[in-house]
């Protein structure tokens, strides 16, 4: 972990033995995830670079990590994986269980999103994106029709989150003298 102000290390984190292929912070900012090439994800703490789990269940590296949307998982507890397996595997972060597994794709999986209804948004090299449900884990629907593999997705779940109850007109923001803000 690097602090951009000093353009110094702040944490070495210490724990995977090969390639780190895809990281992803937490909404809450307080975890991030990594996955790697030996098919490990591993959950550190962002402030002291400590490893809080090992999340090990893939036969082939991760390709995509993605949290749950915050509005749906105040805690930042449930992370979805996917694998170059063709597998995607839903996390519970605090207990380091995996709650269930995706199958359905027949080729690698190459981009995982959290949608902000309890939908689950999958793409692969198979030229398909498939539409589950984040709850029991069934198959919703199959979208066809692409000439070559969906490498990426873009959903309006950020959109979602950031249109909350906060009114930047009414708000008092202040700096605390630390490079932070207050409400």
């Amino acid at each position: 972990f690097w602090d951009v102000h000093t353009e110094t290390p702040l944490h070495t984190c210490k724990g995977h033995s090969h390639w780190i292929l895809f990281l992803a912070w937490s909404h809450d900012g307080k975890r991030v995830a990594s996955g790697c090439k030996n098919s490990q994800i591993r959950i550190w703490e962002a402030d002291s670079g400590k490893q809080l789990c090992v999340l090990s269940g893939h036969r082939k590296w991760i390709t995509w990590l993605s949290w749950q949307p915050m509005h749906k998982d105040g805690e930042c507890r449930y992370l979805a994986s996917g694998s170059k397996d063709g597998d995607i595997r839903v996390w519970d972060t605090i207990s380091a269980r995996i709650l269930r597994v995706l199958s359905g794709h027949l080729q690698n999986v190459t981009c995982v999103r959290w949608g902000g209804e309890g939908l689950l948004y999958t793409a692969s090299q198979d030229r398909t994106i498939k539409v589950w449900s984040a709850e029991d884990g069934k198959l919703c629907r199959t979208l066809q029709g692409h000439g070559h593999w969906v490498n990426t997705m873009a959903l309006n779940t950020d959109y979602v989150i950031r249109t909350g109850a906060f009114d930047p007109a009414k708000s008092n923001v202040s700096p605390s003298g630390d490079g932070k803000y207050t409400l």
